[in-house]
C-alpha cells in the first residue's frame, strides 16, 4: 500500500501573534470592558494554540509513515494527542468570538468583528467541531466506565480513502485526508480553511489595536 497526504500546511502564523501580545500588554488593551478583554485573549491564545496543535499533528502523522526501519508508534499517538487538542481548541475559540461579537454594550472591537462574516463561526462548522469534541470525551468516558467493545476504536484517528494502484497489480494507494472517530469525521482540508481564517481574524484583532496609547471607551 502506497500513502499519499492531503494534509495543507499553515506556515503563514507559525509564530503566532506577537504583536496583539505587545500591544495589549505595553501599549493598550482591546477594550476598557474586562470581559471583552478577556474573550479577545483568549481567543488569540486558543487560535495559536490550535495553529501549533495542527501543524504539530500533520509533522507526527508524517513521522509516523515515514519511518521505515521500525513501527514508529509513539510518533502516530502524538500525532492524536495533538489533533485531540486542536478540536477543541478550535471549539473554544468559536465559543469566545461568537460570545464576542453579541456584546451587549456594542463594544468597539466587538463593532469591527462584525462587519465581515466569518464562515468558520456559522452554526453548521462549530456543530461539526463541537460533536467531534464530544464523541472524543463520550469514548473516554466509555473506557472509563467498561463500556467500550472489542476492537472497537477509542481515539480519534487519521483515515482516508484507499483505491486500487492504476499500474500496479494487487497494489493500493491509501490517502491519508481526514480526522476521524466513531461516526464524526473532517477533512485536513476543512481544518485548513477553518484555521487560516481564525488566524486571519485573530490578525484583524490585531491590526484593530492601536501602535500608540489613546483613549479608550468605557
Amino acid at each position: 500500500m502506497y500513502i499519499e497526504f492531503d494534509t495543507p500546511d499553515i506556515s503563514e502564523f507559525s509564530s503566532g501573534f506577537p504583536g496583539y501580545w505587545l500591544k495589549s500588554i505595553f501599549i493598550q488593551s482591546p477594550s476598557g470592558k474586562y470581559q471583552v478583554n478577556a474573550l479577545t485573549s483568549t481567543y488569540i491564545r486558543l487560535v495559536e494554540a490550535a495553529l501549533f496543535e495542527y501543524s504539530s499533528g500533520i509533522s507526527k502523522l508524517k513521522e509516523f509513515y515515514g519511518t521505515n526501519s521500525s513501527i514508529n508508534i509513539s510518533a502516530l499517538h502524538r500525532s492524536v494527542s495533538h489533533f485531540e487538542a486542536c478540536i477543541s481548541n478550535m471549539h473554544r475559540a468559536i465559543n469566545c468570538i461568537r460570545r464576542l461579537r453579541r456584546d451587549r454594550d456594542k463594544d468597539p472591537l466587538a463593532l469591527h468583528l462584525n462587519t465581515e462574516k466569518s464562515n468558520f463561526a456559522a452554526e453548521a462548522v462549530a456543530k461539526k467541531l463541537r460533536d467531534m469534541r464530544n464523541e472524543i470525551h463520550h469514548l473516554d468516558e466509555m473506557v472509563l466506565d467498561g463500556r467500550v467493545s472489542n476492537g472497537q476504536p477509542f481515539a480519534l484517528g487519521a483515515s482516508g480513502p484507499e483505491i486500487a494502484h492504476p499500474s500496479e497489480p494487487n497494489q493500493t494507494i491509501k490517502t491519508i485526508d481526514r480526522i476521524c472517530i466513531g461516526s464524526k469525521e473532517i477533512k485536513f482540508q476543512e481544518l485548513h480553511a477553518w484555521l487560516t481564517e481564525m488566524a486571519g481574524l485573530a490578525q484583524k484583532i490585531t491590526d484593530f489595536l492601536p501602535n500608540s496609547r489613546q483613549p479608550i471607551n468605557k
